[in-house]
């Protein structure tokens, strides 16, 4: 009789393995790692499964028999390698769903199997999650962030380009002097946390609420190339970037040890030598409805079509009522609170009006001037921090 071979297939813990059987002769095995191929004499196949090396890669293969002298090849993958075999244009195999499947990312899924949900082509696991000693992930770094992740990962999902993938990712505060002025404090604070991504072309920032839950209003990027200097901030836990257009970008509140390896990460995509700014400058703001980076103060997004929420009209709004113009950018409860003040201002003004006396009201007059532009410029900063959908 002739030879002739077969090609099974077997998904196993989203493994796919490969083998082929020669009969009578000899059995040929294919590594499914590095497409190394093996011949074992029929009368030399092991009557138990054994585990053995492939000279090549060194990847740890368990050659068990089966029923009619087929032959099951298991290969448990090195850390730094991946099943390159699944990529061959020559092996007719089930879609990997370009999932990393080493064991180092198995056994970060199987610790934290929400994973199993958000894996997908653009997201580095084995750069965004670091083992302890043990060579496990339990730990409350990497929890905080798969928290992180999953916060934002479908929007992530809609923001990368093709051949983008995320490699770091972590939270932290964005810091606006200007509110300083402005002494709100806490309230807009509320409004400037930010899941930051680092990928493997640039920084994305996109605005979470305080719980980190969901996306929230604000989404930008930074170019690397865009980046002069990386900083670490006084006690470690802010990530100032200084770019070459002369402006600077902190955000604070950040953990310590992910501020170090975005500090770490940053300086790694900086070209080297690099001295002079970019000749062209590029747009950081992107669209929240197609992502698409855009130049400051449009009404609307030149490719998707979608309006944008209108500074002024915000401006206009506080300035009439405080309060009225946060509501209208969907800062619900800063707008409330910002109302609550304005009842205490008209109150004063009564009061003055029901006293009687001049010198009372033009104070009480004064009060409610300030108060009304005060909110309003605080409004409108808070629309221009970047594009919301109206």
């Amino acid at each position: 009789m002739g030879t002739a071979t077969w090609q099974f297939h077997l998904l196993k813990q989203e493994k796919l393995i490969f083998f082929e059987v020669e009969r009578e002769k000899a059995m040929q095995i294919v590594c499914p790692v590095c497409n190394a191929q093996y011949k074992v004499a029929s009368d030399k196949m092991p009557e138990k499964a054994v585990q053995t090396a492939c000279k090549k890669c060194g990847g740890s293969i368990v050659v068990e028999p089966r029923v009619g002298q087929d032959v099951i090849l298991d290969a448990q993958i090195g850390p730094d390698l991946t099943p390159a075999a699944a990529a061959e244009p020559g092996n007719r195999s089930l879609p990997t769903q370009g999932r990393d499947l080493s064991p180092s990312v198995m056994t970060l899924m199987s610790e934290y199997p929400e994973l199993q949900d958000l894996t997908s082509d653009k997201l580095d696991l084995r750069e965004i999650f670091t083992s302890n000693k043990n060579g496990t992930y339990k730990t409350r770094q990497n929890k905080f962030k798969l928290k992180i992740l999953k916060a934002v990962h479908g929007t992530l999902d809609r923001m990368l380009n093709n051949d983008e993938k995320v490699m770091r990712i972590g939270k932290a505060t964005a810091y606006y002097p200007v509110e300083i002025v402005f002494g709100n404090g806490y309230l807009t604070t509320m409004y400037n946390h930010y899941a930051v991504a680092g990928t493997n072309q640039r920084l994305l920032f996109i605005n979470v609420n305080a719980k980190i839950s969901k996306p929230t209003h604000y989404y930008f990027q930074i170019p690397y190339e865009s980046i002069k200097k990386v900083g670490k901030g006084l006690f470690g836990s802010s990530l100032a970037l200084h770019r070459y257009n002369g402006k600077r970008r902190t955000f604070t509140g950040m953990k310590r040890y992910l501020a170090k390896e975005f500090q770490q990460f940053i300086r790694g995509k900086q070209h080297p030598g690099q001295t002079a700014k970019p000749t062209e400058a590029v747009a950081e703001d992107l669209c929240p409805s197609c992502f698409l980076p855009l130049a400051k103060n449009l009404l609307a997004c030149p490719k998707c079509n979608v309006a944008f929420k209108k500074p002024m009209t915000a401006f206009l709004k506080s300035l009439l009522l405080p309060g009225w113009g946060d509501i209208y950018l969907g800062h619900r409860l800063l707008g409330t609170l910002e109302l609550l003040g304005t009842v205490v201002v008209w109150t004063v003004v009564i009061l003055a009006v029901l006293s009687g006396s001049q010198e009372n009201l033009i104070v009480a007059i004064i009060l409610l001037l300030f108060y009304n532009v005060f909110d309003g410029l605080l409004t409108r900063h808070m629309a221009k921090k970047g594009y919301m959908l109206d």
